[in-house]
Formats: C-alpha cells, structure tokens, sequence
C-alpha cells in the first residue's frame, strides 16, 4: 500500500485534534491510545489496524472515511460551545485558564459520577 494514505491520515488526524484544541495526550486519552502513539499516526510513521482507526474516528467524532480524504479540515463550533467561548473570550488568561480547570472538573466529576449509576 502507498505510503501517502498514511501521511493523509496523520494529517486528518492531526487536523482534528487541533480543531478541537486537543493535545496529542488529550486525543489519547479519549481514543485509550498513548500520545506517543498519536504522533506517529499524525507524522504518518504508523501503520494502523482498522479497530485504531475506528478509535481515533469515534473519539473524533467523525467517520473513519472522513479520516482517509485528503481535504482540509474545518472544525465549527456547536452553538453551546460558541456561548462557552463568548463567556470567556474577553475574560484575562488567569480568569480563562481558572475557568478551563472549573469546566474540565466538572465534567470529570460528571462523568464519574454517571459510571457509578
């Protein structure tokens, strides 16, 4: 197989993620990958099965074809988190990163809480 499929999907990988804000670790972490692993796959190094693809479509939320085009990516924020942004946009970066933290434990805790049930 050409290796260019492999530079596609790192770029489409790599596009994603940075359209959410994400982090190689953040993407990992929502795949169940190492970030290490993210980087490989975004260089195009990485040879990758079909369940890592179906992995890094779902924690992307996109298809995995949408993965295997060469076109570029446009992330469009959903109405709830153009509101998040308008909050904070004008807000100081200690009062954004303070809040980033508040938003992110809260959902943690949200989510831990709802694995119990």
């Amino acid at each position: 197989m050409d290796n260019n499929i492999y530079r596609i999907l790192g770029n489409a990988v790599k596009s994603h993620r940075l359209g959410f804000g994400w982090s190689q670790e953040e993407l990992g972490g929502r795949a169940g990958l190492h970030p290490s692993y993210i980087g490989q796959i975004e260089r195009g190094t990485k040879k990758i099965s079909l369940l890592t693809l179906q992995k890094l479509a779902g924690a992307l939320k996109v298809k995995p074809t949408d993965l295997l085009q060469d076109k570029p990516f446009k992330y469009t924020p959903s109405s709830w988190e153009r509101k998040i942004i308008g909050i904070i946009r004008d807000r100081p970066a200690e009062q954004q990163k303070s809040t980033y933290r508040i938003i992110k434990e809260a959902l943690r805790a949200h989510t831990t809480r709802n694995k119990t049930k």
